[in-house]
């Protein structure tokens, strides 16, 4: 069997992917979000919100014996504001922290922790986005949070190259580029006084230049399924010939 443990399994890129693993009756899922949209005997629920650490630190990832694969997938990313620094309300500036940043980095080291000692196949997959790379009205935090991201799964890979080949955790970190998604509604939506890109993104909608959920969780997929052919941690879905 194939264990997979995904955040932010609700809706968007976290649910396409569980939907499409679960397609293989090899694959088991673990979704751990706030509410639940999924049921399947191979699906398995934690009710967790990655904002609140009490929440995330209470969660440990289970002994899992004889295992082909063991996979997590850090999906889940927030923009609660799009306000300029000066104007965000600071609870808004620690939730986003927490759910791109401090979490993430909280389940990947409880997952080394657990699996180090494993031979088998086993893989990091965090969701970052391409404003980690570089600045953008408005997402300041956002923007900081993913470069965090990118830096932490960096260092990941640098560790690992200390342990034996056989025990080494592979690592990525990947922009998936612009998804039809809840968040991009929320983006569309902003007054231009306050974001002055917010016509770009209404334009990348108004001309079918949004990729959808499923597509982009296929192509993530592909990158795990076809792990060694990646020898970069930082990967950028749109410019990848998948």
């Amino acid at each position: 069997m194939k264990h997979y443990f995904i955040t932010g399994t609700s809706r968007g890129i976290g649910k396409s992917l569980a939907e499409t693993l679960l397609k293989d009756a090899n694959n088991k899922v673990t979704g751990i979000s706030r509410t639940n949209t999924i049921k399947h005997k191979n699906y398995f629920h934690i009710t967790t919100d990655l904002s609140n650490l009490d929440d995330t630190e209470s969660f440990f990832f289970r002994e899992i014996e004889n295992a082909e694969e063991i996979v997590l997938i850090n999906n889940s990313g927030v923009i609660s504001e799009i306000k300029r620094v000066g104007e965000i309300k600071n609870k808004d500036i620690i939730n986003d922290y927490n759910v791109n940043i401090v979490s993430p980095s909280i389940l990947a080291n409880n997952f080394i922790k657990r699996y180090q000692r494993l031979t088998n196949k086993r893989t990091i997959l965090n969701i970052s986005s391409g404003a980690g790379k570089h600045t953008i009205d408005a997402w300041a935090v956002y923007c900081a949070s993913k470069s965090a991201l990118n830096m932490y799964s960096e260092n990941i890979k640098l560790e690992q190259s200390f342990f034996p080949e056989k025990n080494r955790i592979q690592i990525f970190s990947v922009a998936p580029g612009v998804i039809d998604t809840k968040m991009q509604d929320q983006i569309r939506e902003t007054d231009v006084k306050e974001f002055s890109d917010v016509e770009k993104f209404v334009s990348l909608k108004k001309n079918n230049e949004l990729a959808s959920p499923k597509e982009t969780a296929n192509l993530l997929l592909k990158i795990i399924n076809n792990r060694n052919n990646f020898k970069d941690v930082i990967l950028d879905l749109r410019n990848l010939n998948l």
